[in-house]
């Protein structure tokens, strides 16, 4: 049945790349949040309550006629601090396999409810930071990892049967299937029923929202027309992150901005507060070089904003701007504007 279903999967796929459309063996719509999990993926469950699964199965290694190998498989949800959201993570580790042979990371299946066979096709995602690209294929390591589930939310035989997130938070089935490396010795796979997310035992990986890449953007404050803030959550190659913000706004009623930035942040850092600078003396860039030079602006400090992150898409913004009159206060910022189309939570 499998091997059907992955001619089948198979010859889509050429179809679908010969007419440009989405493949769907790499371009899965993941039912989390992306950054909901904004560093490396954790280790293990954060308590026993946590835990799902934690045993050792028999797999085949590659080309293997019997099931010659112990592999131990944990699994456990986090949190996502999105209402409602979680993420599904899988670690694998190879325990025991005979000399000279290596057993890969499986083919996932998912399916809503407890099924014999499930029908969307999944992906083992390794690291936050890279997208959709699955680690199907990989050879399981001795050390182990964990990888993020994500499930196609349709399939090629009924692709009217959709898997959506409320199905991912809910009572779900997911297969682990060995048979493209070892048809005969493992014709069909090991399933899994994985229980509903439950935010009080399934906690967050971090006790608060923190900032990173996916949270960058533009973020608008109801009731305050044409005024917003324009965030850039950088990450560096010595891997510390910076932050660059634009306040724009009106001052004596005429417009008005301010920026802040600063850099060689940890990653992980929850809130951040910024000096924000005021910038005057220069000319309008329309009028060509040459007729104003860098010694020639004038860099004022007028106040302060602190960034508090509470989800994917809002944040709290608290201004201290009582240098010029302008105040002090809170306010509760929402994503406007996406960073090069990366949304952080689609499905909102």
């Amino acid at each position: 049945m499998r091997a059907i279903s992955t001619l089948i999967l198979i010859l889509f796929c050429l179809t679908a790349r010969a007419q440009g459309e989405i493949n769907v063996l790499t371009d899965l719509n993941s039912p989390f949040p992306p950054g909901c999990i904004a560093l490396s993926l954790p280790d293990a469950p954060a308590t026993d309550d946590n835990m799902l699964f934690d045993e050792d199965i028999a797999a085949p290694s590659v080309g293997s006629l019997s099931l010659d190998s112990i592999v131990r498989v944990t699994i456990w949800r986090v949190g996502c601090h999105d209402p409602g959201f979680s993420v599904v993570m899988v670690r694998l580790q190879a325990v025991d396999f005979p000399e000279n042979s290596f057993v890969m990371v499986p083919r996932i299946f998912a399916d809503a409810g407890v099924t014999d066979f499930p029908l969307h096709e999944g992906q083992l995602i390794p690291h936050p930071a890279i997208g959709l690209a699955g680690a199907s294929s990989e050879v399981i390591t001795t050390e182990g990892q964990t990888y993020m589930l994500a499930v196609n939310p349709t399939t090629i035989s009924d692709p009217e049967s959709f898997f959506l997130p409320e199905d991912y938070n809910d009572e779900f089935t997911v297969e682990l299937f060995w048979g493209d490396f070892a048809p005969q010795a493992a014709p069909l796979g090991e399933l899994f029923p994985i229980a509903a997310y439950d935010p009080a035992i399934d906690p967050t990986q971090f006790d608060t929202q923190i900032l990173h890449g996916r949270m960058s953007g533009q973020y608008t404050f109801d009731g305050i027309p044409s005024t917003g803030l324009q965030l850039l959550v950088g990450e560096q190659s010595d891997d510390t992150n910076f932050i660059f913000a634009i306040f724009f706004t009106y001052l004596n009623g005429q417009p008005f901005w301010v920026v802040g930035t600063t850099g060689g942040e940890a990653p992980g850092f929850p809130q951040i507060e910024l000096g924000m600078l005021r910038f005057t003396g220069g000319e309008f860039f329309g009028l060509g070089s040459g007729n104003f030079e860098q010694s020639d602006i004038t860099i004022e400090e007028v106040g302060s904003i602190f960034i508090d992150p509470i989800d994917c898409d809002n944040l709290l913004v608290g201004y201290d701007f009582t240098p010029i009159n302008g105040g002090s206060g809170v306010l509760d910022g929402q994503r406007f504007i996406d960073i090069a189309g990366y949304s952080c939570n689609p499905w909102n």
